[in-house]
């Protein structure tokens, strides 16, 4: 592990934040000694953070700063990120989050870094001395730096699907660190391999976020292979008829079972109307009629406060019961008049048109 680790500082370009979770005196020694006995190839100064949290022990600190008295660096307080601080590291204790770090300022050296641009693209990219082809995709994504993980999204994962398919074994990765601290919290023992993954492991949601972002990008970049594009636009066209098709589309009106004898109430009153508005002399029959009226008002208002339904607002004129309605197939014949209906001398209702006397009146 402290091997592994040390290999990977000695490959960073830029400023890195290290958790020493699980490391011992010994192995805070191997990888002090791997890692900053020789100066670093880099092109500027770069600084590192090893994290010594209060519960790994009060002796960390210690540890640390006996290490790298060993290979010749030297405490300096007022330390900084800068080529004059070469050589040197600084104790930090953060009271508010109760946090306890080691700065380390390695020795630099620039020359070994000047290789021409165009020959460091060509060259194979390497973490921590190991190649592409030695770990799996999005464990090795799992344990660079966010600036190396970008390279090398850029340079394995050109494509719309192939960082697609990264994102989801990125996500299971994050799933699988995640399970790693509920066993932790659990007091359960980790194995050798999920130490090693746990404690190297850097930033997953934070990579995971990033693809994110880039996947969303080439969508609305059009970065989109042909294929892929003409999927889409294949998918929208079939979209856009299926939305024509839905506006189109004549809606069905459910007719409920009390509509006709509403209708037929509705043509018994436009019937009493004729006669009351009418300047003859009424018969016996028609003054019977007109006794009738109270009793059709009130049935008729029943009836509509029945079916009027939640929302009635909410629909369309046009799906309103019309007076008189469309004609239409398939409809019942209207409900017969009842016995006193018939013994007052209604007709039964013809439904869209008036009777002849209708017609005379009006």
């Amino acid at each position: 592990m402290a091997s592994s680790l040390a290999k990977q500082i000695r490959s960073a370009t830029d400023h890195e934040d290290i958790d020493l979770a699980g490391f011992g005196q010994s192995q805070i020694s191997e990888l002090f000694t791997a890692a900053f006995s020789e100066a670093i190839p880099a092109p500027k100064m770069i600084g590192f953070r090893f994290t010594v949290r209060q519960k790994y022990g009060d002796d960390m600190p210690k540890f640390c700063r006996d290490a790298l008295r060993a290979i010749g660096f030297e405490e300096d307080r007022g330390a900084s990120a800068i080529m004059e601080c070469a050589g040197s590291f600084k104790y930090q204790h953060d009271t508010d989050k109760d946090l306890k770090f080691i700065h380390v300022f390695p020795k630099i050296d620039i020359s070994a870094s000047a290789a021409p641009a165009e020959a460091e693209e060509e060259a194979d990219i390497k973490i921590g001395g190991m190649k592409l082809e030695e770990l799996p995709p999005e464990h090795l994504c799992s344990i660079v730096s966010m600036e190396t993980f970008v390279k090398l999204v850029a340079k394995q994962c050109p494509s719309f699907s192939q960082r697609r398919a990264l994102l989801k074994a990125m996500k299971e990765m994050a799933a699988k660190i995640a399970g790693f601290e509920e066993k932790m919290s659990k007091m359960e023992q980790l194995t050798a391999s999920e130490d090693e993954l746990y404690n190297t492991a850097q930033d997953v949601p934070g990579k995971v976020s990033e693809l994110e972002k880039q996947l969303e990008g080439m969508m609305t970049g059009q970065h989109l292979t042909r294929k892929k594009t003409d999927k889409l636009e294949a998918a929208m066209a079939a979209l856009q008829a299926k939305i024509q098709g839905l506006k189109d589309a004549t809606p069905t009106v459910r007719r409920r079972k009390e509509d006709r004898e509403i209708l037929t109430l509705r043509k018994q009153l436009r019937e009493l109307k004729a006669i009351e508005d009418s300047k003859q002399v009424l018969s016996l029959d028609e003054i019977k009629k007109l006794n009738q009226k109270a009793n059709i008002v009130t049935r008729l208002e029943q009836l509509e406060a029945e079916t009027k339904g939640w929302f009635d607002a909410a629909i369309p004129e046009a799906d309103r019961l019309r007076d008189p309605p469309p004609a239409s197939k398939g409809l019942l014949p209207p409900p017969a008049p009842s016995s006193t209906q018939r013994e007052l001398g209604w007709s039964e209702p013809r439904m869209g048109e008036r009777d002849e006397e209708d017609k005379q009146r009006g």
